[in-house]
């Protein structure tokens, strides 16, 4: 709707274009209705074009909030899972305390967003392996690929190393978030690296102390 809304207004803009050249001309004006012409012909390609970079931008965003948020999720994963929890309880109890998050104000995060997603899938009768198969697939980015990939595998063919994978998974994720902090560092000064570690290593903690402390009423 919004894409036909945009071609209209951009059409519109071209067609007045081609009004007033049509009638500079007649008057003997030919250079002014060109240049008229070619001014409204720029403002109709605009009109086309923010709507395009507009959404080049929030799915930029999107995939940077997806990266950001990985080694925090993949951690939590493997936490519950190593306190005796099943893939699909461990999985329950990150999309129960993200919507307790929501429910008291909490920002939209995408990757707990998906998650709710597949634990409605699961709910609503989608087998486990393709509920996280698909979750990795409409996350995208080459982590929650390996990830989907890895949670389909193990649910078809029952992999005891999981809870070893997912370690080294979290591992190997909590590094390449420390690098992506540190270049992100170096873009905007290295004032700004220590606070941005800092940044990031509270609000691990503040995720995964809780954890701790709702895995003893659990178990």
């Amino acid at each position: 709707m919004k894409v036909n809304k945009t071609f209209c207004q951009a059409a519109g803009l071209f067609g007045l274009g081609l009004l007033i050249l049509g009638f500079l001309v007649r008057q003997g004006r030919t250079k002014e209705g060109l240049l008229m012409l070619l001014l409204l012909a720029a403002a109709a390609g605009a009109i086309l074009y923010w709507p395009v970079q507009k959404r080049k931008e929030e799915l930029q965003k999107r995939r940077e909030a997806l990266t950001r948020d990985y080694p925090q999720m993949i951690t939590l994963l493997s936490l519950y899972m190593t306190a005796g929890l099943s893939l699909r309880s461990s999985w329950e109890q990150l999309v129960r305390q993200y919507e307790e998050s929501r429910t008291g104000g909490g920002a939209v995060r995408p990757v707990y967003e998906e998650m709710l997603v597949t634990w409605r899938e699961l709910k609503g009768g989608v087998y486990e392996d393709r509920a996280y198969g698909l979750f990795g697939r409409r996350c995208g980015t080459t982590e929650y690929l390996r990830l989907g990939g890895l949670l389909e595998t193990y649910v078809q063919q029952g992999n005891r190393d999981l809870l070893v994978l997912l370690e080294q998974e979290a591992a190997s994720s909590l590094t390449l978030a420390l690098q992506a902090v540190r270049k992100k560092g170096e873009q905007t000064g290295t004032r700004l690296l220590i606070p941005m570690l800092l940044l990031f290593a509270l609000s691990l903690l503040m995720v995964v102390v809780p954890a701790l402390l709702s895995l003893q009423n659990t178990i």
